[in-house]
């Protein structure tokens, strides 16, 4: 009997069982597109904010000038451009005008936190949202719809700011930063003019405006201004334009070393001092000029630069011993100008007929004397500050344009009122620290228009300038927080090695020195910027650097006019280009 109960039992368990399985399987599908929905519904959150990421730092790169309607529409369009390059589960998440906020980065404990403001702006908040509404609209459910829920509403928000930065700007105050102003490039193919004019009319007169503006000296700001003069250096002469011929101008008196001097002005002039024409005749004579103190002493005379006792019969003043020869005992000179403090006019006058730059590089103005020269002969021989004082004022080029640049980088960082910090190094044969970091951006603009090319010494240390700023960076008075960053300028060759020797220009030692000093700074994490300026700087020098430092090279070339303008635009733009980071 007990076989016929089981046998009468089975087909009610299967039958059990299958309502079982059929609702085990229900469950198990329901729970699986539960599953699939949950997933997107995750996967959606995290392109969501990476999209938001993504969108705020590249709107924060852009917060410069955000004052402006342009600056905010430019960051706006930075953010949506960012946002739509990141799809959410295959939707472009654009943005809405409101979805950006500007505000500031206040300091909380060590890290930063997001306040809305439209007035001190460093930081901006991009919100990337799949809403009803929005763009990209709410997010789908595939399997969800037969629990009820169809869409669901997401978004996603980042804060990013500009980090604040200790920056060390290293400016090259090597001879060469007042080559443009000098003779040696008077006649200009680029289209640019010698300010010679400019530099001679500065040391007499007001400092040159902020920015000084570049052009023909009869159309700069000094062009009705007028220099010092001394002697019988009265006149400017010919302008330094155009066809501008040395031999013709009226401002140069040729006074030739072993030849006679014939110019009939110049007798003309000597007669007026009261010399008699015996003294005239011996004056203009190149008898004794075998003898190079006697050829100074007579064109030191001529040019009225000194007074001759020659104590001839019938002569202009007793004193000396009657023969023709023009000698030192025999002369009283006039004062040097209250700007000179190491020269007398026997250099000037050495300069003009037998230094090396007017025997290989000016050659047609060698030999004559006045004004032009005289102002060559303060910006090449004697450029350091001991030397001649007050050369800083005048617009030299290109060290004017840099300073105005510098200034117009400050004038930048300061609109945007943030938390950076600068300092000036500046190098020639050595370098040091003029203006330690300090969030009085001002000081050093204001410092760095005082210096003048060759202010302490002449040559080019650019691997001391860079190692100066890294030291400086890592001493106590840099922040631990803050984003280092080095601009490094220069007009220049690299020429001093690592032991502070002269090596000649391009020398692999000074090369070395440079590099292994870009390279030690890409190592402690700081980022290069580097400004090459003219047609004589090593740029493949310069472009390595930046390179070691992650950073750019930037080029500023052609002539005074061109390359003023395209300085101050790097430099605008390297106070703007600031590092950024996510803060939420």
């Amino acid at each position: 009997m007990r076989p016929d109960r089981k046998i009468r039992r089975a087909p009610a368990r299967r039958g059990v069982a299958v309502v079982y399985v059929a609702i085990s399987m229900t469950v198990v599908f329901g729970m699986a597109a539960m599953a699939v929905d949950i997933g997107a519904l995750y996967a959606a959150k995290a392109e969501l904010q990476r999209a938001a990421d993504a969108a705020a730092l590249a709107a924060a790169s852009e917060l410069v000038d955000v004052e402006t309607v342009e600056g905010a529409e430019r960051v706006f369009a930075m953010a949506d451009a960012y946002a739509r390059e990141n799809t959410v589960i295959g939707r472009v998440p654009g943005l809405a005008t409101a979805d950006v906020e500007f505000g500031k980065a206040e300091p909380d404990g060590e890290r930063f936190r997001f306040e809305t403001s439209n007035n001190v702006v460093d930081a901006v908040r991009v919100t990337v949202r799949r809403s009803q509404g929005s763009e990209a609209g709410p997010m789908n459910f595939m399997f969800a719809t037969i629990f009820g829920y169809h869409t669901r509403d997401l978004e996603a928000t980042a804060a990013a700011m500009l980090i604040p930065r200790d920056m060390s700007v290293i400016i090259d105050l090597s001879n060469s930063m007042n080559w443009d102003s000098q003779l040696r490039y008077w006649a200009r193919d680029d289209g640019g003019y010698s300010n010679l004019r400019d530099i001679w009319a500065a040391m007499d007169g007001p400092e040159p405006s902020r920015p000084y503006i570049p052009g023909s000296e009869l159309e700069t700001e000094y062009a009705s201004d007028t220099g010092p003069t001394f002697g019988e250096m009265t006149t400017w002469g010919t302008p330094l334009i155009g066809g501008y011929d040395p031999s013709s101008d009226p401002g140069l008196w040729e006074i030739r070393k072993g030849s006679n001097t014939v110019n009939a002005t110049i007798s003309a002039r000597l007669a007026a001092r009261g010399y008699s024409s015996d003294e005239i005749t011996q004056l203009m004579s190149r008898n004794y000029d075998s003898s190079s103190s006697t050829y100074e002493n007579r064109v030191a005379v001529i040019m009225g630069l000194a007074d001759w006792r020659s104590g001839r019969p019938g002569g202009r003043a007793s004193g000396g011993d009657g023969d023709a020869r023009v000698e030192s005992n025999e002369l009283t000179w006039i004062n040097t100008p209250s700007f000179e403090l190491s020269w007398d006019w026997r250099d000037y006058i050495q300069y003009v007929y037998n230094s090396s730059n007017m025997r290989n590089n000016v050659s047609e103005f060698r030999y004559r004397y006045g004004l032009k020269t005289f102002t060559d002969f303060m910006l090449d021989s004697e450029p350091e500050s001991t030397s001649t004082y007050g050369l800083y004022n005048t617009p030299q080029e290109p060290l004017r344009a840099v300073k105005d640049a510098v200034q117009i980088m400050v004038d930048t960082i300061e609109a945007q009122d943030n938390l950076d910090q600068l300092a000036l190094q500046i190098f020639a044969t050595t370098a040091r620290t003029e203006v330690s970091l300090t969030d009085a951006l001002d000081e050093t603009p204001t410092v760095l228009y005082k210096r003048q090319s060759g202010h302490y010494d002449r040559a080019t240390n650019i691997g001391g300038g860079l190692a100066t700023a890294i030291a400086h960076l890592r001493s106590p008075v840099a922040r631990e927080n803050a984003k280092k960053v080095i601009v490094l300028m220069s007009d220049g060759v690299a020429n001093i090695d690592e032991n502070g020797n002269s090596v000649g220009d391009g020398a692999e030692g000074a090369r070395s020195y440079a590099l292994d000093q870009a390279q030690q700074a890409a190592d402690y994490g700081y980022t290069i910027y580097t400004v090459s300026v003219g047609y004589n700087v090593d740029r493949e020098l310069m472009q390595e650097i930046a390179a070691l430092g992650k950073g750019q090279e930037f080029y500023a070339v052609g002539s005074p006019e061109e390359y003023t303008e395209q300085l101050e635009d790097i430099f605008k733009r390297l106070g703007g280009k600031r590092p950024v980071a996510l803060i939420e």
